[in-house]
């Protein structure tokens, strides 16, 4: 069996609410002589169409006439043929392809990935909820989700402070998170994203202010460039679970941060970090130092399945990121994952067990996203 085709098609899906992009799908598709195709997914916020070309440009050339089934060797030739490694556009085409080339080896074998990755550890997923619906508020979206039957939510700093003041967006963040408390109850998990917006000085006070919400973990509450003030953070609160890691690609990039003891918790995503066996190889490196992994995952429908093969086979996993992003993310599936309760089941159809409606996401056109920008008072960027 050799590879005839790779393709990348993005589909453009409107924000909470309908009023705004909110991200730009972009599914894999490869194609082979005997007519199996498979899927994967490699979006990514902004880069959109630098990651397209890398697929179809660059690594196309490369794997197509190529068995799909050897899968590490296809990996390591898009991670080493090239000069220059280790960014985001890259990493994140490779993941998308080789996704791709498991659902194809599964479809061709007749097994679900997760057999193939060596069997099951859990019978099912957890997932947690975000402020995805477009609600009137932060506390609408947790009632909602706990409603739904998730049982964890994870929500932002609040409305950003203009112009941006790191310690009145901690007075923001504190706020939204209280009422978010009250409003899903005290058995729900919750988690806050800080998106690296906070200094050292602004995140420690966040972090005090936090200990009576109580928080599953603290997520990038500091800049993400490096991972000192991280390690800052882990040691002035032993009792907080730190998370980071949805930036970095590759085992590489993964090994300063777990060696320095950076995290408590590593949030590492399939869609960049290099695909399905990067993902498992570096759960196993963090399984060493006794870190959990809750992969990032805020993206599409194919992203989600290969996610929950992975974080089934993965001994150290803790919970994963979901984005309901509704309609589109069931219309799209001709058959797919089904979040049940706040968690999935593997499927056991051969490979990912998921098929997409093409000519849905043709309907569904690229469109720009809206870049995140800060300004301080004075006119200039903070650190962030």
């Amino acid at each position: 069996m050799k590879i005839v085709s790779i393709r990348a098609h993005l589909m453009g899906i409107v924000g909470p609410g309908g009023l705004a992009p909110s991200r730009n799908w972009i599914f894999v598709r490869v194609e082979t002589d005997e007519g199996l195709v498979g899927v994967g997914e490699a979006t990514t916020e902004y880069h959109e169409l630098a990651v397209v070309a890398m697929i179809e440009q660059h690594f196309a050339p490369l794997l197509i006439g190529q068995d799909p089934t050897r899968i590490h060797h296809a990996w390591q030739q898009m991670q080493r043929f090239f000069w220059w490694r280790g960014g985001v556009v890259a990493s994140s085409a490779a993941s998308g392809i080789e996704q791709a080339l498991w659902d194809v080896t599964g479809k061709a074998l007749g097994l679900p990935v997760f057999q193939l990755l060596g069997g099951t550890v859990r019978n099912k997923v957890r997932l947690y909820a975000r402020t995805d619906l477009g609600l009137a508020s932060a506390s609408d979206e947790a009632r909602g989700a706990v409603d739904e039957g998730f049982d964890a939510f994870k929500f932002g700093p609040g409305a950003l402070v203009v112009p941006f003041d790191d310690e009145r967006q901690v007075d923001e963040a504190l706020d939204v998170a209280r009422k978010i408390r009250a409003a899903a109850g005290p058995q729900c998990d919750l988690m806050i994203d800080c998106g690296g917006i906070f200094s050292l000085q602004a995140a420690h006070r966040l972090t005090e202010g936090l200990r009576d919400v109580r928080m599953l973990f603290v997520e990038e509450p500091v800049n993400m460039d490096t991972p000192q003030k991280l390690i800052e953070m882990r040691r002035a609160f032993p009792g907080v679970r730190i998370a980071a890691g949805e930036r970095l690609v590759t085992r590489w990039q993964f090994r300063e941060w777990l060696e320095q003891g950076a995290v408590d918790v590593i949030q590492a995503d399939l869609s960049h970090c290099g695909g399905i066996g990067e993902l498992l190889r570096i759960a196993s490196y963090a399984e060493v130092y006794g870190v959990q992994i809750a992969p990032h995952n805020p993206y599409g429908p194919v992203a989600l399945a290969a996610a929950v093969h992975a974080a089934a086979c993965m001994p150290n996993f803790l919970i994963l990121e979901h984005c309901r992003h509704r309609p589109w993310f069931d219309k799209v599936q001709v058959f797919g994952p089904k979040v049940e309760r706040g968690h999935v089941t593997p499927s056991d159809r051969p490979g990912l067990g998921i098929e997409l409606d093409w000519n849905y996401v043709k309907q569904h056109p690229y469109q720009p996203l809206k870049l995140r920008t800060f300004m301080d008072s004075d006119g200039g960027l903070p650190l962030i």
